[in-house]
């Protein structure tokens, strides 16, 4: 996800990814996925997290949702060569939100094998 965020700018690629996860769209995908894959996912641990969210201004990072969800479809590192890795269905859909070349992609394959 890092290397998808340098791509639109390089100079932040983390503010970018946490803009991402403002969305309750973003976090409604992430849950769902983490619900299918994930029997360790601590969805009522979810629930707190994005009411503490809405209610305190605090800012949902890849970091804290990890820690606090036991979430295991994005990791983080830090240091040279650190950032925001995600399976491929979570950073595909964080590359459709940052390139809509990239969602009118997956929309027009997914409508050709509909037919």
């Amino acid at each position: 996800m890092t290397e998808i965020a340098k791509e639109k700018k390089s100079s932040s690629p983390g503010y970018l990814i946490q803009s991402w996860m403002r969305s309750n769209a973003t976090i409604e995908y992430l849950r769902i996925w983490e619900k299918i894959y994930n029997p360790r996912f601590q969805e009522a641990a979810c629930d707190e997290l994005i009411h503490t969210v809405k209610t305190t201004g605090t800012t949902l990072t890849p970091s804290l949702w990890i820690s606090t969800t036991q979430a295991m479809g994005m990791r983080t590192s830090r240091g040279k060569g650190g950032g925001t890795t995600a399976h491929p269905e979570i950073a595909t859909m964080f590359q459709a939100w940052m390139f809509p070349e990239v969602m009118l992609d997956l929309i027009q394959c997914y409508r050709m094998i509909q037919h």
